[in-house]
């Protein structure tokens, strides 16, 4: 009976012995660390104390008007990857899976209540969905032209540069206006397919996002290829750089922005992995379509049918803020985190820094360098840092602004026509709201500030959840007018508007 108690709590005192030895590894380590750090620190010391006063002046000079290295791609897991290795952080997750699990439950039960039986309807995906063919052949002949047009157009430029040394000038002038050509054919074609076939949301946003990011990724290879063939004109031999075919078609398909002839590369490819990463992102759009089916669609459609006041409005905003977070959320673990995971697994791409810790911002600055990185990299490499020395490297809030109002420009114009029409309440809360609380509110660390950025962040997305439902459902009941103002001017607005009778304004959908 005795020995039968042992057996019974041998794993338990095994456990137990692991983590005390666990422990005491750990806290070895961090003397050992913090014995390293201070003799580093006294070394540093020392070399500034014996380092002349005229180098320190220049080298602090210096240190101002420089801006950080581009990115250097190293193995590293997601900061998720790594979260979810303790147990405490996938409790977190699971509570959001027992949340969906309740939705779908709740469904079900009023189905049975109402019907009499369960009535699983999809109506709202296959129209988000409508006419998909249409979007993937689009997108099929834009990874064409990105693919073959865009390397033999670079491979022409570099080999037949050595033979035009008298007018580089104009051959460079020439080549740079098909470039520019090439880009505004680029932008502008795909989007008049989106207008001529009337894509649903969902299709469109496969054809913008999918044209941005080629158009990113065309320009970094050209960019980073570019300055290799320049510095070769000196020289008497008629030699030119042009990477492999095999790395720019990498490239293409990497979860990253930014060219590299190489990157860091895993061994081996974890199928059980990629799997669950696409699992979690169909989980993902299926947890956006409950959330929409269980808060949107009743809210706003019983609003197209009532009066509008003040009160009611400011109503609506509120209990849009939920249903707006849960899209943040979803949307930065589902694309940011699973997506481009389980493609980096199937590339045995190795560094998976595809966002940092923005959770934790404390200012806004911070949550734009850290929210999207795949992003941020290339705005940083060829926006930020190509404007900051083009202006003669004095001044980095003029390089800011540029980056800030840019991104809110193209978020603008990807929900314009994604939802086919011109309602510009994301460029207000990015290009205009953000770019004042980039520069206004105080860059201070600490639980107060990092609550406040939640809260703008939870405000925002309920805006915009708010509004752009309000103008969808306004056209579909509001009567068209075929003119270019009914586009670019708020149907939401205009749509029988009334006088107010008292100190409120009465809009009527």
């Amino acid at each position: 009976m005795a020995t039968d108690t042992v057996n019974k709590e041998s794993p338990e005192w095994v456990k137990l012995e692991i983590q005390k030895i666990q422990l005491h590894f750990v806290s070895a380590l961090q003397r050992v660390e913090s014995d390293i750090n201070n003799h580093f620190t006294s070394l540093t010391t020392e070399l500034e104390a014996r380092e002349p006063e005229s180098t320190k002046t220049s080298s602090t000079k210096n240190s101002k008007n420089e801006i950080k290295e581009c990115r250097v791609f190293i193995p590293r897991n997601s900061i998720l990857t790594d979260l979810f290795e303790i147990s405490h952080i996938r409790s977190v997750r699971n509570v959001f899976a027992a949340i969906l699990i309740i939705l779908v439950i709740q469904e079900i039960l009023h189905d049975i209540i109402n019907e009499g039986r369960i009535d699983l309807d999809f109506d709202i995906i296959f129209e988000c969905f409508e006419k998909l063919h249409i979007a993937l052949f689009v997108w099929l002949i834009m990874q064409l032209m990105t693919a073959i047009v865009v390397f033999m157009g670079f491979y022409l430029w570099a080999y037949q540069r050595c033979n035009f040394r008298k007018s580089l000038k104009m051959y460079d002038t020439i080549w740079l206006s098909i470039y520019v050509l090439y880009i505004m054919l680029f932008l502008i074609l795909p989007c008049r397919q989106i207008v001529e076939h009337n894509l649903a949301i969902a299709s469109a946003l496969i054809i913008l996002l999918e044209q941005i990011r080629q158009l990113m990724k065309t320009h970094s290879f050209i960019r980073e290829n570019i300055s290799k063939n320049l510095s070769l004109i000196d020289s008497k031999t008629n030699t030119f750089v042009c990477p492999d075919y095999s790395k720019y078609l990498y490239f293409l398909f990497a979860p990253t922005l930014i060219y590299r002839d190489e990157y860091p590369r895993n061994a081996t490819i974890r199928w059980n992995f990629v799997v669950q990463m696409f699992g979690q992102v169909l989980a993902s759009m299926f947890y956006v379509y409950c959330v929409v089916v269980r808060f949107c669609v009743p809210t706003f459609s019983d609003l197209n049918r009532n009066e509008i006041t003040l009160p009611i409005f400011i109503s609506v905003l509120f209990n849009s803020i939920m249903p707006g977070s849960l899209f943040l959320l979803l949307g930065f673990y589902g694309f940011l985190h699973c997506w481009l995971n389980a493609f980096a697994e199937m590339l045995r791409f190795a560094d998976r820094m595809f966002y940092k810790d923005w959770w934790n911002s404390t200012s806004f600055a911070n949550y734009y360098r850290t929210w999207n990185v795949v992003v941020h990299d290339w705005l940083h490499t060829y926006v930020y840092r190509e404007i900051y020395v083009l202006i003669g490297k004095k001044n980095r809030a003029f390089p800011s602004i540029c980056v800030v109002l840019l991104s809110a420009v193209f978020h603008e114009y990807v929900m314009m026509f994604a939802l086919g029409f011109f309602y510009p309440v994301m460029f207000l809360l990015f290009g205009v709201a953000g770019l004042a609380f980039l520069f206004l509110l105080p860059r201070n660390p600490g639980v107060v500030f990092n609550i406040l950025i939640w809260l703008f962040l939870f405000i925002g997305v309920g805006l915009q959840a708010c509004f752009y439902f309000m103008e969808a459902y306004a056209r579909r009941s509001c009567p068209a007018n075929n003119t270019f103002w009914d586009k670019v001017i708020p149907r939401s607005f205009v749509c029988r508007v009334s006088l107010p009778t008292g100190n409120l304004l009465h809009i009527d959908l």
